[in-house]
Parts: C-alpha cells; sequence; structure tokens
C-alpha cells in the first residue's frame, strides 16, 4: 500500500494551497457576513481547471481521480467551506451527467459545466423525503416528446443561481426505489418557482431553497436517467457517484478541522496567562494532542476511501464510515480550538465561530451521521 503522492498531486495541493491562502481566506468573513456568493472566487476556479477535475478529458474535465480533486478541496476548505463547496458540488452532479447521460446530453452541457459557464444544482430532498431518499413524490409525466413535471423539492443548495437542476422524479406510479431516474429542469422554465430560505446557520453564502413544479414542461432529450415502474435501475445507477460525494463530505470536515487547529496552534504560540504561554500549559498540549490524532485519523480513512473508488473498487461501508468519523471529528476539534481563543473565539472577529457554525452543515447533508451508520450495520448485519 503506498500512502505517497505523484508528484503531480504534490504540485496541485500546493497550488490550491497558495490559492486558498493568498486568494480566498481574507475574504471569507465577507461572504458570511453578507450572505453572498463569492462570484469572484468562482470564476479563479473556472480559469485554473477546478470545476471539472474529476470530468473525463473528452468533456473538458482534467480527468484527475478522486483523490486529487480532494486535494484540490481541502485546502479550499482550511480556509472557506463555502468556496470549497462549489468545488465540490460542481463536481458531483455534472459527473452523474458525464457517467450515466446520454451522449448527446453529455456533449451539450458538461464541457459548458466544467468553463463555469453553467451551473446545476442536485433537487432531490423533498419535505417528506430527506434521509428516506425513495420517499419522493415529484413526477415526470410523458406528453408527447415532452414530460410534465409537478412536485417540490427543498434544501436545494445553490438552486437560486443554478441555470440547470438534475431534479429526481418518478417516472410513472411506483414505490420505493422503482420508477425512479434523474431529468434536466432549466431555470426559467414556466411553471418552476424557486424560494430561497431564509436563516441558515452556516456557510451562508450557499442558499438553500424549495423547487415548485406546476406542470412545468421538459423535452424528453433532457433525461439523464429513465427511470422504469418495474426496476430501480434508474435510481442505482447515479448512486455510484455518491460514494464519492460522501466521502466528500468527509474531506471538506477534515479541512475545516484542520484550518482551525492551524489558527490554534499559532495562537497558543503567542498568548500568555498566569506567565506561561497556552502552548506550554499541559491540559491545552494534551487537547491539541488529541485533535491531531482525530484529523490524521479522518485523513487516513477518507483517502483510503477515494483511492478505492479510483481503482474501480469502491467500498460503499467505508465511505460511510469515512463520513461519519470525518464530520463528527470536525465538530469536536472545531469548538475545542476554539475554546483556546477563550472569549474571543466566541466573536465573528476571528474565523473560529464562523467554522463552527459552518462545519455542523456536514454531519446532516449528504446523508445524516444516523443514516450512514445504518448503512455501516446494514454491512455488520446483512439480511438483518
Amino acid at each position: 500500500m503506498d500512502f505517497d503522492l505523484t508528484e503531480e498531486q504534490v504540485q496541485l495541493r500546493d497550488a490550491a494551497r497558495r490559492l486558498a491562502q493568498n486568494e480566498f481566506r481574507d475574504k471569507a468573513a465577507r461572504w458570511d457576513r453578507e450572505e453572498a456568493f463569492p462570484e469572484e472566487n468562482k470564476h479563479r476556479l473556472a480559469e485554473l481547471g477546478y470545476l471539472g477535475l474529476s470530468v473525463g478529458k473528452e468533456y473538458g474535465g482534467s480527468g484527475a481521480g478522486l483523490v486529487s480533486t480532494y486535494l484540490v478541496i481541502e485546502e479550499l476548505a482550511k480556509v472557506d467551506l463555502l468556496t470549497a463547496m462549489i468545488v465540490h458540488d460542481q463536481n458531483v452532479s455534472p459527473r452523474i451527467i458525464a457517467n450515466h447521460g446520454p451522449e448527446d446530453l453529455k456533449r451539450r452541457l458538461v464541457p459548458r459545466f466544467v468553463g463555469g459557464e453553467l451551473e446545476c444544482s442536485i433537487a432531490w430532498t423533498e419535505p417528506q423525503a430527506g434521509s428516506d431518499g425513495t420517499a419522493i413524490r415529484t413526477a415526470a409525466v410523458r406528453d408527447g416528446d415532452d414530460y410534465l413535471i409537478n412536485g417540490s423539492k427543498i434544501f436545494t443548495t445553490f438552486g437560486d443561481r443554478a441555470d440547470m437542476h438534475l431534479v429526481y422524479v418518478r417516472f410513472g406510479p411506483s414505490s420505493g426505489a422503482k420508477g425512479i431516474g434523474t431529468i434536466i429542469v432549466e431555470r426559467g422554465r414556466p411553471g418552476l418557482t424557486v424560494r430561497k430560505l431564509e436563516g441558515k446557520m452556516g456557510v451562508r453564502g450557499a442558499a438553500e431553497n424549495e423547487l415548485f413544479f406546476d406542470n412545468v414542461r421538459v423535452p424528453a432529450t433532457n433525461v439523464v436517467t429513465l427511470g422504469d415502474p418495474l426496476n430501480s435501475r434508474g435510481f442505482v445507477r447515479p448512486l455510484t457517484i455518491y460514494n464519492g460525494t460522501r466521502v466528500g463530505m468527509g474531506v471538506m470536515a477534515l479541512g475545516v478541522a484542520e484550518g482551525a487547529f492551524d489558527l490554534a496552534r499559532e495562537y497558543m504560540k503567542v498568548r500568555e496567562q498566569f506567565g506561561q504561554k497556552l502552548s506550554e500549559m499541559q491540559g491545552l498540549r494534551w487537547m491539541m494532542a488529541d485533535a491531531l490524532i482525530e484529523i490524521e485519523a479522518a485523513r487516513c480513512l477518507c483517502y483510503k476511501a477515494l483511492a478505492l473508488i479510483d481503482a474501480g473498487k469502491p467500498d460503499p461501508q467505508l465511505c460511510s464510515i469515512a463520513k461519519v468519523f470525518a464530520t463528527e471529528m470536525a465538530q469536536r476539534v472545531t469548538v475545542q480550538c476554539q475554546q483556546m481563543f477563550g472569549g474571543y473565539g466566541y466573536f465573528g472577529s476571528l474565523p473560529l465561530e464562523r467554522m463552527v457554525r459552518d462545519v455542523r452543515m456536514l454531519t446532516l447533508t449528504g446523508g445524516t451521521t444516523q443514516t450512514q451508520k445504518n448503512v455501516i450495520a446494514g454491512h455488520i448485519f446483512p439480511g438483518a
């Protein structure tokens, strides 16, 4: 087993680190304070090709693999989870289309996603279908050369600005996973209403939205994976992408934890109380040692899971383990690092307050901790 990065991966990681530290770090508080999307950051990411790192070269991407992609995302998350999420999200829905959509749709859309010309959200969750993703009711009914879509979605990240939505729908009367498929719905189609959800705790520049579909007419050529009421293939095929997505949540959490750790370490070297630097106090030193142990354990889990996916040997159980451990770890570590700053860490003038709020999202999105534990238990007790 080789734990060394390739020379190309080291260069990619180091370039992303310089970008994050030199261009993105000092702007992060503004996006949070103003609840604004970092448009200028997105343009830089597109210029550097980061929006298509994991997409095949035949569709304009880099074909770099998930390990390389998330090395970049990890560095971005150290300073700004919002900016890291842009790269993460734009390496998910376009990859579903590139891997599982019809060739015409791939050629027509994916290069434009990769170049930053278009953005695509994922519209899956519904008010009654959160962790139970097969409980969706939004339906697509054939009408000539089109489909008419009716239903609603909630918690659609970036849905207010996305040019297109990858929508999970039922193709015909069905229940469970059978009949579910995916279809592209462009912004601005008559009958589609988007409403922003207010009061988000963290990652405030990534708006969450409700989508309402009232007889929205979409051409049949927009179907990515066709659902069939007799089987679950239209639903199952895109799920292969979500193995990496789950681990990606863990990597972003890892990045936030590392960013908080770095800030705390530097502060502890200069802050004095009771005639000692904080870095000299055994109790606090042990807290930081515990934090580093958890950070490194999360790193091993996440990158092993990603490396297996890149090698064509995905381990869904390990993907869930990595997500649970890394996202829960990051909550603990960011709070412990915030503690090192005392009362100063409680205020938004320092990044720690934002990091604590931001990282909470990652235990919820992409499958909650409890849902992932059910997946893990299902592997421990198959058929139970």
